[in-house]
């Protein structure tokens, strides 16, 4: 038996019910107008919503939480019988939660030999921004992960053998912070939807940034011009402080304005050096959860496929010439914030992960520095693209 089944995130907006239950009944109409039977929406929609309205024009399609009880993220993986689970959670998706849900959704659709549908919330507030990521999987196989919206018909299965789940479920990386390739557009699309809603709150028209000569600056400016392209605002509404020629070209083939001020000035501050240098951006910073290594990587993608020269050339050069041992900062940095352990266990594991890529004099140089000037990151005013949210675990 073959069935049609969805999840939605219609975006929710802070103190307009008007536009977010025409959202919702936005994405109750395509569901039903794609021939869903079943429509998974997020939890902790506002309690302002007309549900009498809502349950009306989902006629015959089943709507979880609006009209059954959905699963928790929690409750996913726990024993149950049952042929379609669905998933409202409540729980924003970043990057590092990203292929979590994706392993989750995945390996509990192969336990229990069924289907997971899962939506994340859409939304937020001023320059935070939830993706809305929705989840389609089946005997363990991914059908549909997609931000907004997500449509796949499915077979109710068989219960009699489990499918193949190797080689289907993505696995998370063994080096941490460090995203799937295929998540690094999705960095700076949140990085640049974080800004335009930020610029919106405020009623800026134009950004500041300062252009230096690393990866992190770099990102800063493309998500600033991310952010006017998406408000379709002149790209000269930036204006870019630059530091080196090549910061100069850079700036000057993307269009921005290079000098002078604009109305919201933006910060180009990694989690790696407010980590480490103990930096407390008094500005709106994009790059706030970012780690260092992650900045590098994301811009060597962006110009790997911006497809001009005059700006792969440059930037390629600028994130080679930015060549510490990001990687073993931010290895440190990860076990220091998620999961809290002390430096001797960290700097065995730091050796044993890295003797093979660095000597022993810049392993030791890596530890010293960290662990000198280490301080946990203070709360920042920037989108949340990773989570720094200590892992407790159960005991």
């Amino acid at each position: 038996m073959k069935i049609t089944v969805a999840a939605a995130a219609p975006e929710m907006l802070p103190g307009q019910p008007g536009r977010n239950m025409a959202n919702v009944q936005a994405s109750i109409a395509r569901a039903r107008d794609d021939g869903a039977a079943i429509l998974v929406l997020p939890a902790g929609l506002p309690a302002d919503m007309d549900w009498q309205t809502l349950e009306r024009e989902a006629d015959k399609m089943v709507v979880y939480p609006l009209m059954q009880q959905s699963l928790t993220r929690e409750e996913l993986m726990l024993p149950r019988e049952g042929k379609v689970l669905c998933c409202s959670t409540d729980s924003p998706a970043t990057i590092s939660s990203h292929y979590e849900n994706i392993n989750l959704a995945g390996l509990s659709s192969h336990e229990h030999m069924c289907v997971v549908v899962m939506a994340c919330p859409m939304g937020g507030d001023g320059g935070t921004l939830y993706t809305g990521q929705c989840i389609i999987a089946q005997n363990g196989a991914i059908l549909q992960s997609e931000d907004g919206y997500a449509i796949a018909q499915v077979s109710i299965p068989s219960r009699e053998k489990k499918a193949p789940v190797e080689g289907v479920v993505d696995q998370q990386p063994i080096t941490p912070w460090t995203p799937f390739p295929e998540e690094l557009p999705r960095i700076l699309k949140l990085q640049g939807e974080g800004l335009a809603r930020r610029m919106m709150a405020r009623g800026a028209t134009s950004l500041s940034v300062r252009v230096e000569r690393t990866a992190s600056s770099l990102l800063a400016l493309i998500a600033c011009v991310t952010a006017v392209d998406k408000l379709k605002l002149s790209r000269r509404n930036i204006h870019a402080q630059t530091d080196g020629e090549r910061a100069g070209q850079i700036a000057a083939v993307l269009g921005v304005t290079v000098g002078g001020q604009g109305g919201l000035a933006v910060d180009d501050t990694d989690l790696t050096r407010r980590a480490i240098d103990g930096v407390q951006p008094e500005q709106y910073d994009v790059n706030a959860m970012i780690p260092r290594s992650v900045a590098r990587l994301a811009m060597r993608h962006w110009a790997n496929t911006c497809g001009d020269s005059r700006l792969s050339v440059p930037i390629r050069s600028i994130v080679n010439h930015d060549n510490d041992p990001w990687e073993m900062y931010d290895y440190l940095l990860y076990f220091s914030m998620l999961y809290e352990l002390p430096k001797w266990t960290q700097a065995r594991m730091l050796q044993d992960a890295f003797a093979g890529r660095y000597n022993e004099a810049v392993i030791n140089q890596v530890l010293d520095r960290f662990f000198d000037h280490y301080h946990r990151p203070a709360a920042c005013d920037g989108p949340a693209v990773f989570s720094a949210d200590p892992i407790r675990e159960e005991r």
